[in-house]
């Protein structure tokens, strides 16, 4: 007798257990689903009523499979183990769509994407090197250029990145760097659809002083003939170089990336608030994810990274400027100090500070 009350009592406490579990899932499989809707209305109606449409499919075999694993489930009558069946398969495809945007919003706030503010010096001169980034959000760009203006007022002399045009290497720079187009243009054009913005307005509010004093604004980048004539140069001397990017040119009826450009972008035109929310968040997750992690150096960088530092040097040693201002590519720090201390090993990091690039937009509100 006293053997039976134990099995019982042992069997009760199983199924309570398993109870609690299935509680647990249920609700869990139903916070996500409330969580993930939104997002399928945003992308599009017919996203829900596609996930519907699957979870009816695969309710069958799923409610087959579960009544054949589990005994305790053939208690329950076929229509209720199918239902069981379709709101979890509801619930867990519509989790599963919308988590990696989730993802891509969290880590854009969890591990934001940032650039250095660093004061560099030898002891004659003070170089303030701010890291850029072309496309980013409007609270950065807003904090560079009030550093900029108290910089011209404490006479600095602003150095700016922006490869200089040139007939004779334009059309280079072009099919070579910039993927066949204007890259100021396809910057504004990515921006747009990432919810951020572009750099080149926001330094529009420097024009009076740049009319007022342009001998303070400096465009201290080098040319596309420069960089047209750097690459020519390490194509015939350098067999590493020219092996590395030795990239066979598609011909000139391929036009099939330039097809997907324009057809994403004729989408991005007719998407609606809700798609272009979407693509913000899954764009800016994407970039801080990508941008923020090691990667290869590219067979590009002796032209676009090293050139390119070699000159800025070059023009911070021999400038009569003592006090400079820079704005360029956060990549470009590491590379200039290590030029600029070739020629002079007192040069050094006096200060370092990080400022945030990528955030999501804020969407304020108020009453009158």
């Amino acid at each position: 007798m006293a053997i039976a009350s134990t099995s019982t009592k042992s069997l009760a406490w199983g199924e309570r257990f398993k109870l609690r579990l299935s509680t647990i899932i249920w609700f869990l499989l139903g916070v996500g689903f409330l969580l993930g809707l939104p997002v399928l209305l945003d992308v599009h109606v017919l996203l829900l009523v596609a996930v519907v449409v699957l979870a009816l499919l695969l309710a069958f075999p799923a409610a087959w499979l579960v009544r054949r694993v589990f005994a305790g489930q053939r208690r329950q009558s076929r229509l209720w183990s199918y239902i069981k069946a379709f709101l979890a398969l509801v619930f867990a495809i519509t989790v599963l769509i919308a988590a990696p945007l989730y993802y891509l919003a969290f880590r854009t706030d969890l591990t934001p994407l940032t650039v250095p503010q660093a004061v560099l010096s030898n002891g004659k001169k003070t170089v303030v090197f701010q890291g850029m980034m072309h496309i980013g959000s409007e609270g950065f760009y807003k904090t560079v250029v009030y550093d900029l203006e108290k910089a011209l007022s404490d006479g600095y002399a602003i150095y700016y990145e922006g490869v200089r045009g040139d007939p004779a290497g334009d059309k280079w720079f072009s099919e070579t760097l910039a993927g066949g187009g204007d890259l100021n243009s396809n910057y504004e054009t990515f921006g747009d659809a990432c919810g951020l913005q572009f750099q080149g307005p926001y330094f529009q509010l420097l024009a009076a002083d740049i009319k007022a004093r342009p001998e303070r604004h400096i465009e201290a980048d080098v040319s596309t003939a420069d960089m047209m004539h750097e690459y020519q140069r390490l194509t015939e001397t350098d067999p590493g170089f020219a092996a590395a990017n030795a990239q066979p040119k598609p011909a000139p009826s391929d036009d099939g990336e330039a097809d997907q450009m324009t057809q994403l972008f004729d989408w991005l035109a007719k998407a609606t608030p809700g798609q272009r929310k979407i693509l913000g968040l899954a764009c800016r997750g994407w970039m801080t994810m990508m941008l923020g992690a090691k990667t290869a150096p590219s067979a590009l960088d002796p032209v676009i990274l090293d050139f390119r530092n070699e000159k800025l040097a070059e023009r911070i040693e021999t400038s009569a400027d003592d006090k400079i201002f820079i704005t360029y590519g956060a990549g470009h720090l590491p590379g200039l100090l290590d030029d600029l201390q070739k020629s002079d090993p007192a040069w050094e990091i006096k200060s370092l500070k990080w400022m945030r690039t990528i955030e999501t937009p804020e969407d304020l509100e108020g009453q009158i």
